[in-house]
């Protein structure tokens, strides 16, 4: 309680100085100070000529303030201040004021004093205008919960958002969904056309995706070109899809960015909650696994999260967590599959296969590790090794003597669509001094069809050097013929799941011969690789095949062994 009562004193003029020093400090502070008794009633504490000296263009006095003040607000004043009394404590509350033409936010602090008029207990009140300091904390929570470039909320605000939803969805025994977004290609319009023409596509994404929410929903940016919805109260899974389908269709239309034209999709993960989980971390991770595997099957659809991919997801965080590790402990070693010319039965090229065995998981087969590999951005690194393992064989192979031959690697297909890939692998045979005619880099059909621009320039830039091209599992694709027709290559592998169908499918002999047929009419070598016994072999013999590769002559075997072979000069018997 605030004491405004004057010192004690016998001089007559004492409570006049008291009175005029309260006054002096009170004119000095810069905020609004009425006086109100028990009533609520307003009461003048000085003249009508005293001026608050707040951030106005002219000071106010307490009265003209008071006189601001609507019916509603006056009541609200009213409670405030026998709220105050009775309670005998500080109360603080906040309101607008509309002055010269302008709302103005203020803060008043109620405190109860010991200063009677008539009889009537009384309540200071201090307001300070905050219109400002209200204006930066706004600013730095929408900076703080808000992302700058779509103004829809960031991952942090949404992250709240979310741990209420599932929440609530508990609570009520009710469904919620959600989504997770991501724009397809989206890095190929970010790389061609520049950053500006990026972000505003992103904002014009958001715009479209706001019209079809609901009330309830719940959409963030979380992060570059991905976006993710919560769907609370939802009558079945059904409606989650028929949220996806309406997400889908917004994209049916190009956006317009300034003067380029831009067909765009999506590809959506979906996971349900409480239903496959509570925790922000884990559905969030379901959903982007789930969105994945959208992406996995051909982008621009969406799929929802399951119990498959779920353990799909465990295996791929295990993994996942191991490629540091192996690294740094040389968990990774290549082997050495031998390709054979079939008309002497000579070993004139190997295969370099990358294994892994794993001391916490054993060995892991690189269908599995390999694509996981791709998506968790490392490939490159894999590459990488193999080839630095490479060139260093092929350096001990030459110090002992064997006959040169030369050694096909693998290209992922995400690497063939990156932009430096041909000049960072170049970067390494160049280190090792390795002829370039020593190696061979295979790509599939399926990284051929991502990309290809980039892909072309890749594979130009390649043989441009003498290096020899091949493509890889040729008939698995959908594009076999414009593959040959827009790429130059040297050498066409036919895929081992036609070949262990010879003599158990006519078609595929048939196909095989036609596939023989048309790469020597454009000059290629042909191998057949899966070869696994003598009638398949002598098939291939019969119908013109150069090279073959497979069980039926040796399995991917270490190094030293290579170098065995090379030395018996082992022939195919047939």
């Amino acid at each position: 309680m605030i004491n405004t009562n004057p010192p004690t004193s016998t001089a007559p003029t004492d409570n006049d100085s008291y009175e005029a020093r309260l006054k002096a400090i009170i004119s000095a502070i810069p905020d609004l100070i009425l006086l109100f008794d028990e009533r609520g009633k307003y009461v003048e504490l000085f003249t009508q000529d005293e001026k608050l000296l707040y951030k106005q263009k002219r000071g106010i006095t307490a009265k003209e303030h008071h006189d601001l003040f609507d019916k509603k607000l006056k009541n609200y004043f009213t409670r405030t201040v026998k709220r105050t009394l009775a309670e005998n404590a500080l109360n603080i509350i906040e309101y607008a004021l509309e002055i010269e033409r302008e709302f103005r936010s203020f803060e008043a602090r109620f405190m109860p004093t010991d200063f009677r008029i008539h009889g009537r207990q009384t309540v200071i009140i201090i307001i300070r205008d905050i219109t400002e300091a209200k204006h930066d904390k706004e600013q730095l929570e929408q900076m703080a919960n808000y992302d700058s470039l779509t103004s829809l909320p960031n991952r942090v605000h949404f992250n709240k958002r979310l741990k209420r939803a599932i929440t609530r969805a508990k609570r009520k025994q009710q469904l919620g969904a959600l989504f997770f977004l991501d724009i397809d290609r989206f890095k190929e319009i970010n790389d061609n056309l520049g950053h500006d023409i990026g972000d505003e596509l992103l904002v014009r994404c958001a715009m479209r995706l706001k019209t079809i929410l609901r009330s309830e929903d719940t959409l963030a940016r979380f992060g570059g070109d991905e976006f993710i919805l919560i769907a609370e109260n939802l009558a079945s899974q059904n409606q989650a899809v028929q949220i996806a389908q309406s997400i889908m269709r917004l994209f049916h239309t190009p956006l317009r960015v300034k003067k380029y034209r831009l067909d765009i999709s999506t590809s959506i993960g979906i996971t349900l909650f409480p239903e496959y989980g509570s925790h922000i971390t884990t559905l969030i991770q379901q959903a982007d696994t789930a969105m994945y595997h959208a992406k996995d099957r051909g982008r621009n659809n969406f799929q929802f999260f399951n119990r498959r991919l779920a353990e799909q997801s465990y295996e791929f965080f295990t993994i996942e967590s191991q490629f540091k590790y192996a690294f740094s402990h040389e968990e990774f070693f290549v082997l050495y599959q031998p390709q054979v010319r079939l008309t002497d039965q000579h070993i004139i090229a190997v295969e370099a296969l990358l294994r892994w065995n794993s001391a916490e998981l054993g060995m892991i087969s690189p269908m599995k590790f390999i694509p996981i590999a791709e998506k968790a951005g490392i490939i490159e690194h894999l590459t990488d090794y193999v080839l630095e393992s490479v060139c260093r064989q092929i350096k001990r192979w030459d110090q002992e003597g064997c006959a040169p031959f030369v050694v096909a690697i693998n290209l992922s297909r995400i690497e063939l669509g990156s932009e430096g890939m041909a000049a960072r692998l170049l970067k390494i045979i160049k280190k090792h001094a390795i002829p370039f005619e020593r190696l061979e880099f295979e790509v599939t059909e399926g990284a051929l069809m991502e990309n290809s621009e980039i892909a072309f320039k890749n594979i130009e830039q390649l043989r441009a050097y003498g290096i020899l091209v091949s493509i890889d599992d040729f008939g698995t694709g959908f594009s076999s013929l414009s593959s040959l027709k827009e790429f130059f290559f040297d050498k066409l592998k036919i895929d081992k799941s036609f070949v262990q169908d010879i003599s158990h499918d006519r078609s595929n002999e048939t196909i095989i011969k036609a596939t023989i047929a048309m790469a020597k009419s454009l000059n290629l070598k042909v191998i057949a690789e899966g070869v696994e016994t003598q009638e398949q072999l002598t098939f291939l013999i019969n119908n013109g095949c150069d090279e073959m590769q497979g069980y039926f002559f040796s399995p991917p075997i270490p190094p030293d062994e290579i170098q065995h072979l090379l030395k018996r000069r082992k022939r195919v018997t047939h």
